[in-house]
């Protein structure tokens, strides 16, 4: 009740001032004004990340050989250009490649890969329905092609999570079938949940990492060693850095930040911890991601996966940082029907 309690005189603050200033709230945040409830991720999605239409997503290259370049990219990242229909708009000049690493590694000869879009490759302003990156993702495992979806739809009211629906993706106006279209987790995501996404925005895993570890095993966090999970690992902030990824910033502190949570985290006295905790880290979202993740069985993030392969994000206005969940696919695994609720 005391963590609740100083959470919610907390966010009424916030709230006051930022009413004050004549700010408006940001996109997954509603102030009810008749019943003084102030919620998040209750708004129904609408536009690109509708849940009760599936749209057609067509990509067009004029390249022939357009899936061998795809599949000579994959390693460095790079953008094949392409163009993109939808809705009846065409939008040129963007950037297509294939994305993920356990559904593009252990795929098999499937050519129903998982697709990442970048809107403004070529023309910074582009975007399609306000975002400027599309995560096209292929259910790996998922033989109901639908967890990534429910799993976010379920958990948005308790704690940040992508937007996610349903697309049916034509490539060269040859049928590619269903695909989860989930939500990038950058800036656009983070001024959604946040007054403003000016913070330190971490993945907790290695800059080099691949399929749990640095390539070779070069240094990147192992599954299960913990050492991307907020341990306190000395004031050298190359320490941290080969264990987590600084997606982006507007401080020139967000190494430091990150080490003095973490130094908090480990060292303050058990008896003390409620207390200063509060200050640094938004406890009733972190312990609802937890929640979540154990809820649906999450096998690929902060608690099966060893402590890493999840987001934390250090709000600009309050200091306190939040975690936050990256990949669902992975959750509701017939073999995971066993985990208990501790």
């Amino acid at each position: 009740m005391k963590v609740r309690w100083s959470i919610t005189i907390s966010l009424l603050g916030l709230l006051c001032s930022q009413m004050a200033t004549g700010q408006n709230l940001p996109k997954q945040w509603n102030f009810d004004k008749e019943s003084h409830l102030l919620t998040t991720g209750t708004r129904v999605a609408s536009g690109l990340y509708d849940e009760i239409e599936v749209k057609e997503i067509r990509l067009y290259f004029p390249q022939a050989n357009y899936w061998t370049l795809l599949t000579q990219n994959y390693a460095s990242k790079t953008d094949l250009l392409a163009s993109l229909s939808y809705s009846g708009e065409t939008f040129d000049s963007i950037g297509v490649r294939f994305k993920g690493q356990t559904s593009y590694g252990m795929g098999g000869n499937s050519q129903k890969k998982s697709f990442n879009i970048t809107m403004d490759l070529v023309r910074p302003d582009q975007k399609l329905g306000g975002y400027k990156t599309l995560n096209l993702n292929n259910s790996f495992e998922d033989a109901s092609f639908m967890r990534e979806v429910f799993y976010y739809h379920n958990i948005r009211k308790h704690a940040p999570s992508a937007q996610a629906n349903f697309v049916r993706l034509y490539i060269n106006d040859q049928d590619w079938g269903i695909y989860q279209n989930v939500q990038q987790l950058n800036k656009d995501f983070l001024e959604e949940w946040w007054f403003s996404n000016d913070g330190s925005n971490f993945r907790a895993d290695s800059p080099t990492s691949t399929f749990g570890g640095g390539p070779g095993g070069g240094g990147g966090a192992q599954w299960g060693d913990g050492t991307a999970a907020m341990n306190y690992l000395g004031e050298d902030t190359t320490l941290y850095q080969k264990y987590y990824t600084l997606k982006s910033t507007e401080s020139a502190y967000a190494w430091d930040e990150l080490i003095e949570a973490c130094m908090v985290l480990n060292q303050t006295p058990i008896a003390d911890l409620h207390n200063v905790l509060s200050s640094y880290f938004d406890l009733d979202r972190t312990l609802w991601h937890l929640a979540s993740e154990v809820l649906f069985a999450d096998d690929d993030s902060y608690i099966y996966k060893g402590k890493m392969d999840y987001y934390l994000y250090r709000d600009a206005e309050t200091g306190r940082i939040t975690v936050y969940d990256y990949d669902g696919n992975s959750v509701m695994k017939t073999q995971n029907v066993s985990w208990s609720p501790f």
